[in-house]
């Protein structure tokens, strides 16, 4: 009898392999797996939330999402940031995100889509796709959830929940304002506008008439009631008029500018949380001038997050149950870079306070460049601020520069570092194509970096995943569609 070593047998006959090669494994419940004994082992990863894919360093399986690893006490808020470079699967994590917390219930809310990515996987999930700046108008006068929820609520609360959509709708006209002139509001301007919207809104609470519009708050400024003449210290009407002649020449500017036409008219379809999903999809916008995109970005974001609030109000006062929503913000820093557009300062209250909201965001981007090449040195601590809040950091292919910057938030090894910055480079100069064999059609191949992060949470070492994607999966995010040959 030969002796058996770890490595084999021994002698004559035998055989005994110099590297042992580290076997697939495959996660299963102990029920499943009882029969394998002693095959069967603990894993050290996470098995908790969306499967991800397999750890690329020992073949265990890996899960996890915001909402999961906050609820089960791993992070202080339901919050992720995504970077990496383009066609290395950022969006395609994301998108796996959205089925995992869709298939728990979380409605998923993608506030602003710049490239219409998302569209096929909302649809899929049987949700809501809004297209703001395509035919569709959006009016921001109109506070119909949150004016709704006042309604039912009633009372003292009620009346505060109106008054909180005065100052929403107050706020946006304000910021457009800003957009168009480069510079702020008067503290008197703001003070005759919040005055001008809250009568017309009492107006359209008390005789039941549709919402007020944008052209309807122009009238009213230029045929002022003498409470607002009096509201400015104005003498007289023709006191008034001198008052705010830049003000109105504001709105007008507006009006009749790109803009004015998806603004004007009344909202063609609002933000609905019963939905599964809900789309912003604002591909239509993707070549406008940034003035353009800011506007409509904030417009798009001021009717989400006033839904969720008025949600969340019916909730507290006992006539909701809770709606959990998870909020995409994907490519939004274009929009950020504009002066006086205040995104910024709008996606940071986001940040602060969702888990009073119970929400929770994904915020994507290429790497933290995008968080320091804002208007101001103040913008750019704002936006940094918002990867130092994520609970979860998931990085694809990076530079290293970009990396070492990246670990100054979240710290990174030196071997995560070269891990993850090797991952956005070929191996070789071979050309890589793949063939359908059913049609006979070739695309480029995914570089051989696509699918892979890096999850960091905390000060843990990260976890380096291969994202496997199904063929579903696959066919709804295409993104290299266009590249098909024959």
């Amino acid at each position: 009898m030969n002796p058996r070593g770890p490595r084999g047998f021994k002698g004559r006959g035998g055989g005994r392999w110099r590297v042992l090669p580290t076997p697939q494994a495959y996660r299963g419940t102990t029920v499943q797996v009882c029969g394998l004994w002693p095959f069967a082992a603990a894993s050290a990863r996470p098995n908790i939330g969306t499967p991800l894919g397999p750890d690329m360093e020992t073949g265990a399986t890996v899960c996890g999402d915001a909402f999961a690893y906050f609820q089960a006490g791993l992070i202080s808020s339901a919050s992720m940031s995504v970077y990496g470079l383009n066609g290395l699967g950022k969006s395609s994590f994301v998108v796996r995100q959205m089925l995992g917390l869709a298939d728990r219930g979380i409605v998923n809310v993608v506030a602003g889509d710049l490239k219409g990515e998302y569209t096929p996987i909302v649809r899929a999930l049987g949700g809501q796709v809004l297209n703001f700046g395509s035919g569709q108008h959006l009016n921001i006068l109109d506070q119909g959830a949150m004016l709704e929820a006042a309604r039912r609520i009633g009372g003292e609360r009620g009346e505060a929940h109106q008054a909180l959509a005065v100052d929403r709708a107050l706020d946006m006209v304000v910021t457009l304002i800003q957009i168009v002139r480069r510079r702020s509001v008067e503290d008197w301007e703001r003070g005759l506008l919040r005055r001008a919207i809250a009568l017309m809104i009492d107006d359209h609470q008390r005789t039941k008439a549709p919402p007020p519009v944008l052209p309807d708050l122009v009238k009213l400024l230029q045929n002022p009631t003498r409470g607002l003449v009096t509201s400015i210290l104005a003498d007289d009407e023709k006191d008034y008029w001198r008052e705010t002649k830049d003000l109105n020449r504001s709105l007008q500017a507006l009006l009749e500018g790109p803009l004015g036409t998806m603004l004007s008219g009344q909202t063609s379809e609002r933000v609905r949380l019963d939905s599964p999903a809900v789309n912003v999809d604002l591909q239509v916008m993707q070549k406008k001038p940034d003035d353009e995109l800011a506007a409509v970005m904030l417009a798009c974001w001021s009717e989400v997050f006033s839904t969720i609030e008025a949600a969340n109000a019916l909730t507290d006062a006992g006539l909701l149950a809770q709606i959990y929503v998870n909020t995409v913000m994907d490519e939004m820093w274009r929009g950020m870079r504009l002066p006086g557009a205040n995104l910024v300062d709008k996606a940071d209250r986001i940040t602060r306070l969702q888990r009073n909201d119970a929400q929770g965001n994904i915020f994507v981007t290429h790497s933290l460049k995008d968080h320091s090449s804002l208007g101001s040195e103040a913008d750019n601590m704002k936006a940094r601020g918002f990867a130092e809040r994520s609970g979860i950091i998931v990085t694809a292919g990076l530079a290293v520069p970009d990396l070492r910057e990246l670990s100054e938030v979240k710290r990174m090894s030196e071997k995560e570092i070269r891990t993850v910055s090797g991952w956005s480079t070929p191996a070789g100069w071979q050309a890589r194509m793949v063939v359908d064999p059913e049609t006979g059609l070739s695309r480029p191949a995914p570089p051989p970096g696509a699918g892979k992060v890096l999850l960091k949470v905390g000060e843990r070492a990260g976890i380096p995943v291969q994202m496997q994607l199904t063929q579903l999966e696959k066919e709804l995010h295409d993104t290299n569609s266009r590249w098909v040959a024959a």
